[in-house]
């Protein structure tokens, strides 16, 4: 799992590959800093190199979380 937490005031829009279909994507609302809810939690092979393109711009931060680590919580 990869942690994605919002760096900006406001909400930032992600897209990443859909869960339903192959070729599909599926676009992610990140709420911003101050609603307490700027976390978000990606699958590893649903990530975009749109998610390393906002990581360089110091728009988004992300931190990669271990499945076992991420069950027991």
């Amino acid at each position: 799992m990869i942690q994605i937490e919002n760096k900006q005031r406001g909400p930032v829009q992600l897209v990443v590959k859909s869960k339903n279909r192959l070729r599909a994507m599926s676009v992610v609302n990140i709420p911003g800093i101050g609603s307490g809810n700027n976390f978000y939690y990606l699958e590893d092979e649903l990530t975009t190199e749109f998610v390393e393109r906002l990581e360089k711009i110091k728009w988004i931060k992300t931190k990669y979380i271990p499945d076992r680590e991420f069950k027991k919580k």
